[in-house]
């Protein structure tokens, strides 16, 4: 274990004990990722393209995409100083680093278990509670859902849709409405919580009371924690560079998305790579295999589906989604595990569970 961790007090469970409760984990999505694996290739479109499938692939198209993505990944993550702010004051260094482990963590790890990686190591490393942590996720969520649900919105209402026989395709505007419906709830219910914090503390506590003043004053101390990390959005000078940055980094790609397509021999427009971007951004939010497969692919296909010939999709929209996937599982891995390795923090803590669940009852406001 690392100095910080020792520091920290934090707590991790014995190897075994640790891949017993990962097991069925993994192979629940293993199996999930083979379903979506499945359904992706009973479109007609191949895992790996064969090598004709690349004559009209252009070579300039992957560093450029490599540029787009790394820029991508970076306003992604430096993004969250603003979030954690009302926390705790990180370097700019310490920020990204710990990002990219997370989104590593989210990347790498089944059924969305990467998660947890950053509430974890931010309390190990800078004694940030989990409670915050998981406020400043949730804001990211949330802003992120709205803002790429209103994508997938806009596209399906003022881009030419192709008619097509797609069971998937055709659910989609239902599914693409109801998320801009759910995300919207779930921002307002963001700012009411932010706005009564006081009120939901003192409830907590007065009704809590009559069960259990010990369990009632823990639970009102998470309530409080948690909504210092959803406080920034509640302060403009925090909440407009944190929005700027969020559109920096959706805008950089879609932009990687777009030049990646037409490289890649696809008549795609701006138009089109937004809505490619909010499809894949809206699929992959359900639980994934590792490396979100199957997810990934299937969404990008249900998107050019929409708007393409499927001789297309299958053709140059199989080495679209091929080379879109290994490039961003080649950069999110370096991104995630240099700073890991740098900063030797132990594989086990992007598991975060046993950090949680040990910190959640010892967590004191303001650590």
């Amino acid at each position: 274990m690392s100095e910080p961790a020792q520091k920290a007090g934090t707590h991790t469970e014995p190897p075994i004990a640790m891949r017993g409760k990962l097991l069925p984990k993994l192979l629940l999505s293993l199996a999930l990722g083979g379903v979506f694996g499945w359904l992706y290739q009973q479109g007609g479109s191949p895992l790996i393209p064969t090598r004709e499938a690349f004559a009209h692939l252009t070579w300039w198209a992957i560093p450029v995409y490599v540029v787009t993505l790394v820029a991508t990944h970076w306003f992604r993550a430096t993004r969250w100083r603003f979030l954690i702010a009302p926390v705790k004051r990180l370097p700019l260094r310490e920020v990204v680093a710990l990002n990219w482990i997370g989104f590593f963590a989210i990347f790498a790890l089944p059924l969305r278990l990467g998660e947890l990686a950053r509430p974890a190591i931010a309390k190990m490393r800078n004694g940030i509670s989990i409670s915050a942590g998981f406020g400043t996720i949730a804001v990211e969520r949330v802003i992120d859902g709205l803002l790429m649900s209103g994508c997938v919105a806009w596209a399906l209402f003022a881009m030419p849709i192709r008619d097509h026989d797609d069971p998937i395709a055709a659910a989609l505007p239902f599914y693409g409405y109801l998320s801009l419906v759910v995300f919207s709830a779930a921002f307002v219910g963001l700012a009411l919580f932010l706005w009564q914090r006081d009120l939901a503390v003192r409830l907590t506590l007065r009704v809590g009371g009559l069960v259990s003043k010990r369990l009632a004053g823990l639970v009102s101390q998470k309530i409080g924690t948690l909504a210092d990390g959803v406080r920034s959005i509640g302060n403009p000078k925090l909440a407009l560079p944190f929005l700027g940055e969020t559109i920096l980094y959706w805008g950089c790609n879609a932009f990687g998305m777009w030049i990646l397509g037409v490289g890649c021999g696809i008549p795609m427009t701006f138009g089109h790579a937004i809505a490619v971007m909010g499809i894949l951004a809206i699929g992959i939010l359900l639980p994934a295999g590792p490396g979100l497969f199957g997810n990934f692919q299937l969404a990008i296909s249900t998107a050019l589906s929409l708007y393409f010939a499927a001789e297309l999709v299958d053709g140059e929209g199989a080495v679209y989604i091929f080379v879109m996937y290994v490039v961003q599982a080649v950069v999110i891995t370096l991104a995630g595990v240099v700073p890991l390795l740098a900063m030797r923090i132990p594989l086990r803590a992007l598991f975060g569970g046993t950090v949680i669940a040990k910190n959640l009852a010892t967590d004191r406001m303001g650590t």
